[in-house]
């Protein structure tokens, strides 16, 4: 899972984060049916979704990849970057079934050219409790760190 730290100096950009319109809103979301989602009124996020996703995997990301500097989107227009990565939550809730499901898109580039990209499923089952699905989505995040850092990791080897 880990390996050697990236070159000192190693700049990553950390998105565009692009989220559904149905998570883009305070409370934690479980899925009744694939087309019907319930709000829970009395858990909500401590901050907006996209900026918690992104200070997670950021801090996540520099500890994995032993880099210190893990920029997030928007950053300015002369902030040089070695690696950039960028992706679509396309799904981030709880299933009527008890699971925990969160599935991305993702995208490594330098630059203009495309290194990678695919698409992470993770399921975590998770108890009907707001502690139980936000520690199985947190479990969901870390494996997407762990993927994200898999592959900027591979990318840099195979310079």
């Amino acid at each position: 899972e880990s390996g050697p730290a990236l070159p000192a100096g190693t700049v990553i950009g950390l998105g565009p984060i692009r989220l559904p319109a149905y998570l883009d809103r305070p409370q934690l979301v479980t899925a009744l049916s694939e087309h019907q989602y319930r709000l829970d009124e009395r858990n909500r996020w401590a901050e907006r979704l996209d900026e918690n996703i992104a200070r997670t995997l950021s801090q996540a990301l520099a500890g994995r990849l032993g880099v210190e500097q893990v920029v997030r989107y928007p950053w300015p227009a002369r902030q040089r970057l070695d690696y950039q990565l960028s992706f679509d939550i396309l799904q981030l809730h709880q299933t009527a079934a008890g699971r925990s499901v969160l599935s991305a898109q993702w995208q490594l580039k330098q630059g203009e050219r495309s290194l990678a990209g695919k698409r992470f499923e993770c399921s975590e089952a998770a108890a009907d409790s707001a502690d139980a699905i936000v520690a199985a989505q947190s479990a969901c995040l870390s494996r997407f760190a762990a993927e994200l850092a898999g592959a900027v990791r591979a990318a840099a080897t195979a310079r």
